[in-house]
């Protein structure tokens, strides 16, 4: 796992490139997130950036504040998106990793490192649909990306099974990033499923670099886009993108 430090510096220049991408594309629409524009794209990012800044602030209690809300008018966006952009950044790094943060899955205990690494991540992939609606394809580094896997993996991934089960997920799912180190082992077969950072064998098993194993699991691409290798069973493969994360 990287350090919040890393997390830190990721979401700096990750959202400083997707506000400037956004300029002059506002009306474009973001393929991975359907009836969604750039403008929309926008102005949810900056929502979560405003919710995670006050989350920062409440000393571990769940904000009471709403968050803030984008602003009608198209061409106030990019200044209200720079300052949720300014304040998050301020608020992550105006205190400590270790201070006590609501988080909303079953994570113990909530801490401000948790909200730093979340904020990355959640950047990372809509800079990723950016990229595609703006035509400007990026990369991400393998380190990032194996972090944003782990954390889909062993944080996400079972808060969101707890609230909307997918049945057809069954049998057990190796995944293997093979451009920095990154190995998971998920076992549908038993509830909640067992999540664990080793090798085992599996059912199925998906194989390639750590960017291919993040956007696939986002469901941003297929296996084939990312680049993954694919062995045994398809059947955890064809379930996934019920897995809308």
């Amino acid at each position: 796992m990287l350090e919040t430090g890393a997390h830190l510096s990721a979401l700096a220049s990750d959202s400083e490139a997707f506000i400037d991408l956004a300029t002059d594309h506002l009306d474009r629409p973001v393929a991975a997130c359907p009836d969604w524009t750039v403008a929309d794209l926008v102005g949810h990012l900056g929502g979560v950036y405003s919710w995670a800044a006050l989350v920062a602030g409440a000393g571990g209690d769940r904000p009471v504040v709403e968050r803030e809300s984008p602003p009608s008018d198209p061409d106030r966006l990019d200044a209200w998106f720079r300052e949720q952009r300014a304040a998050v950044l301020d608020a992550l790094t105006g205190h400590e990793p270790g201070e006590p943060a609501w988080v909303f899955v079953r994570s113990e205990p909530g801490t401000v490192g948790w909200w730093r690494r979340r904020q990355a991540m959640e950047t990372a992939v809509h800079l990723h649909d950016m990229e595609q609606a703006v035509g400007s394809p990026g990369t991400m580094e393998a380190e990032l990306a194996a972090d944003g896997a782990d954390e889909v993996l062993t944080e996400i991934l079972p808060y969101y099974l707890s609230r909307r089960p997918v049945p057809d997920l069954k049998g057990s799912l190796h995944l293997h990033a093979t451009d920095t180190a990154g190995e998971w082992s998920v076992d549908f077969s038993v509830s909640p499923a067992a999540i664990s950072r080793e090798h085992v064998k599996a059912d199925t098993a998906l194989r390639g670099p750590a960017a291919g194993l993040f956007l696939w699991l986002w469901n941003r691409q297929d296996a084939e886009q990312a680049g993954l290798e694919v062995f045994g069973d398809r059947s955890a493969l064809d379930a996934w993108p019920q897995v809308r994360l």
